[in-house]
């Protein structure tokens, strides 16, 4: 098994507990993607001694996930400064 490999079946088991053990509890999206965020970043670092060529391609999930919270940021901000919820 490749290094990358590993990489994503941990980075799936991860999202997968962090999706039940919050199903419990919240129903906010923006609680999600940023665990999914920080999770994504501390196991790329984990990982950091990927081939360049691997690390880049599996850089775009924490891309994915970064553009999905500053949009949860504006939203908040929108709601906030409107005072009408957004979503």
């Amino acid at each position: 098994m490749r290094i990358y490999d590993r990489y994503v079946i941990w980075l799936a088991t991860l999202f997968g507990l962090t999706t039940v053990v919050l199903s419990m509890s919240s129903r906010s999206l923006d609680i999600y993607l940023s665990l999914y965020l920080v999770e994504c970043l501390a196991l790329t670092l984990m990982f950091s001694h990927l081939r360049p060529e691997a690390r880049k391609g599996l850089n775009r999930i924490g891309y994915v996930l970064f553009v999905g919270f500053v949009f949860m940021v504006a939203v908040k901000v929108v709601e906030m400064a409107s005072g009408a919820k957004v979503l």
